[in-house]
Order: structure tokens, then C-alpha cells, then sequence
């Protein structure tokens, strides 16, 4: 309980007044601390400190660790009381609420066997209103510093929200402005290697034409990795950023598996496309799913050892078409099914190929922003990686739903 000096006036009017009402010579009433030690004494008449003397021959203790009231009909009889100063009767009531000890009550009067059962009673009422009252004001300290933790703590909360908003938009414009800056010379780029190509064109020297094709590859790449990235603080923005249009699936599987076609050669690995000639085309933005597609693939390559084999399928389920990315790598332990596509979530391991996290993130929030979903299990029969997404179906091709 912390001092305060309404508080201590009230106690100590309550006192003076019982006293006052009761006839006694002196009354005390000491607080405890949480260690059961005195806190605070009040006293009438102030002057006196009685119990100091009290404390030191342990009778204050013995009210506090008993719990039991003392009653000394005669102080003079009682060897606890040396001092000749006091004669007549002393009583002495712990002060008790919920079972809990706030403090000790002393009463001295000049008579002996001045505590008659009435006066007990008016003491054991004095005693129960200041008790009950102790603990409310204690309540109430605990629940004034709770609040004023909980203040620092929303103001903490406030002072790092706003800074990881700052952080945020940060991150984003300095997302945005390499976006924009690595878009020109990227064309630039492109425009270059394209014309040189076509000026090499018919020359006799394999290197020259494989070179060109590393080269126009890797550019590919990167202008896709590089619009991703935007794409990704977009999306999670909920920012709209697609532009659907009808599209058939055969050409887009077909597309993607042409762009990783040249990686998985280098790692002797086989692509194999499985769909039927009946797949109804689907309303989406083709450049994206393009992206969650070779970003699919690609991944399966990294993870699938030398010589493996990667299969896309694509299948209607339902009311929507089912599109998996199935290969004969080591693949993913059941306990990151769900956190993998999390952004900068990587699964480490020895030899693990090298990644920031951000390739399924931009997957996940992708599919889920055609309202589709994604998952990843492992296969049944090679206990490989199983990559899977939905995409919903046209509804005026008049497929059955």
C-alpha cells in the first residue's frame, strides 16, 4: 500500500474518534508491509509510541504471526508490560480481511478489566470496517499500477508500432524504387542481348549461340524475380494488382515448363507435363500465375537431385482446377507444412540451395488473391515434395459444378 495523505488522515481520524468513543488512554494501529513487517503506525496520542516498545518485547508479533487477539486484564500483573507508566488494561485485535493481515490494533485503557464484552464488540466493528478498507485501498494500489503498467506498455507498443510503420514504408518505398530503377536497364538489357542475337544469327560457332541463351535466360529470370518482389509488398497490401482475362491452361503449363526447361537440362533432370485436352480455361492474371508456376518448378529443381524427375499436373476437382508441382527430392518435414510459405522462411539443411524465403511467399498470396488456395504435402509413392494450388473455374464455360 503506498503512503497517501487522504489515506492516513481517514486512518487516523478513525482512530482518535474510537479512542474518543471507547475512553482509552492510548490507541495504535500499525499497517503491515508484504513481509508482514510495520509499514506504517498511527497513534493517539501521537506523542506516544507505545508500540515500539510492544514490537520490541514481541507482543506485536505474536497478534500478527497468531492471528489471535491479546487481552492483558491488568497491565501491572503482566511481566510482558515493564514499564510503570501504564497500569489498567491493554487489548490487542490483528486486522483481519479475506484472510489476509493488514495490521494490528492496540488499545490501552487506565482500568483494569476495561474490556467488557460491549466495548469488544464496537472495537471488533472498528476493526472490520478499517480491515476491509485496508484492502480495498491495497486493491486499489495494485490496480493503479497495473494501469499505469499497462500504460507504459501501450505506449511502448505505440512508440515500436509507429517505428515498424516507419520501418515498413521504408522497406517499401526503397522496394518500389529498386523495382523502378532496375526496370530501365533491365530493358536496356534485354533490347541489347536481343539485338545482338539476331545480328549472331547463322553464325557457325555453338558457344556464341549458347552463350546467348544463358544470357537471355538468366535476364528472364531476373525480371521476374524482380517483379515479384513488387508483387509481393502489393499483395500483402491487399492492393488489386491482377489483370484477368480468360486464359487456357495448356499454353500457360506449357509456357512455364519451356522457361525452367534450360535449368533442369543442366541438372539432368526430366520434366513431365500431365493434363487432360479437356481442361476448361480459367479467368486469371497470366503473367502471375506464370510466375507461381516457374517459381514452383523451379524450387522442385533446386530440391531434386541429379537425374530426378519433376511432374506438373493439372486436373479439375470440383469446382475448381487442381495444379501440382510433384518431384523426387528429399521432401518437406510435416512440422513446416504450414510456415513455408511464409515470407523469409527457409527450410536449412546441409547442402540446402541458397534463398531469401520470399519465392512461395509470393505463391501463397498470389493464388490466395485469385481465390484459390495453396498447400504442400509430401508423395505418397516417391516421398517427394507435393506442391498444390487451386484456381477457380470460368463459370460460363459451362463446366459441370
Amino acid at each position: 500500500m503506498q503512503p497517501n495523505s487522504s489515506r492516513d488522515k481517514a486512518l487516523t481520524t478513525a482512530l482518535s474518534l474510537s479512542a474518543e468513543f471507547l475512553g482509552v488512554e492510548y490507541a495504535a494501529l500499525m499497517t503491515l508491509d508484504e513481509d508482514s513487517g510495520v509499514k506504517q503506525a498511527f497513534s493517539m496520542p501521537a506523542s506516544e509510541r507505545v508500540w515500539e516498545h510492544l514490537t520490541a518485547q514481541n507482543i506485536i508479533g505474536y497478534v500478527i504471526y497468531s492471528r489471535r487477539v491479546l487481552t492483558v486484564p491488568n497491565l501491572s500483573a503482566d511481566e510482558r508490560w515493564t514499564s510503570d507508566k501504564w497500569k489498567g488494561a491493554a487489548y490487542s485485535i490483528p486486522v483481519i480481511y479475506n484472510e489476509n493481515c493488514w495490521g494490528v490494533y492496540l488499545l490501552v485503557a487506565s482500568e483494569t478489566n476495561y474490556f467488557n464484552h460491549e466495548r469488544i464488540q464496537f472495537i471488533d466493528e472498528v476493526v472490520n470496517t478499517t480491515a476491509a478498507a485496508l484492502e480495498n485501498w491495497a486493491l486499489y494500489d495494485k490496480v493503479k499500477a497495473s494501469e499505469a503498467s499497462t500504460r507504459r506498455m501501450y505506449d511502448k507498443s505505440q512508440q515500436d508500432h509507429v517505428e515498424q510503420i516507419r520501418r515498413d514504408q521504408m522497406r517499401r518505398d526503397l522496394t518500389a524504387m529498386i523495382y523502378h530503377d532496375l526496370r530501365g536497364p533491365l530493358q536496356n538489357i534485354n533490347s541489347s542481348l536481343s539485338g545482338l542475337n539476331r545480328v549472331l544469327a547463322g553464325n557457325d560457332q555453338p558457344v556464341v549461340d549458347e552463350l546467348m541463351r544463358v544470357g537471355l535466360q538468366s535476364l528472364r529470370r531476373l525480371s521476374r524475380m524482380v517483379k515479384s518482389l513488387l508483387d509481393l509488398e502489393r499483395l500483402e497490401e491487399g492492393r488489386a494488382i491482377m489483370s484477368r482475362k480468360s486464359t487456357k491452361l495448356h499454353s500457360l503449363l506449357s509456357d512455364a515448363l519451356e522457361l525452367v526447361y534450360p535449368s533442369a537440362r543442366e541438372a539432368d533432370q526430366t520434366l513431365h507435363l500431365d493434363m487432360g485436352d479437356e481442361l476448361p480455361n480459367v479467368s486469371i492474371d497470366p503473367d502471375m500465375i506464370l510466375r507461381v508456376l516457374t517459381n514452383l518448378v523451379e524450387n522442385a529443381i533446386k530440391h531434386t537431385p541429379t537425374g530426378g524427375r519433376i511432374t506438373v499436373r493439372a486436373i479439375i476437382v470440383e469446382k475448381a482446377i487442381t495444379i501440382s508441382v510433384t518431384d523426387t527430392g528429399p521432401g518437406v518435414p510435416r512440422h513446416f507444412h504450414q510456415e513455408i510459405f511464409d515470407k523469409y522462411f527457409r527450410i536449412k539443411y546441409a547442402n540446402a540451395p541458397n534463398g531469401v524465403g520470399l519465392g512461395l511467399a509470393f505463391c501463397r498470396l498470389a493464388v490466395e488473391a485469385h481465390g484459390g488456395k495453396i498447400w504442400v504435402g509430401n508423395d505418397a509413392d516417391g516421398g517427394g515434395a507435393v506442391f498444390a494450388f487451386t484456381l477457380p473455374v470460368e463459370q460460363e464455360t459451362g463446366v459441370p459444378t
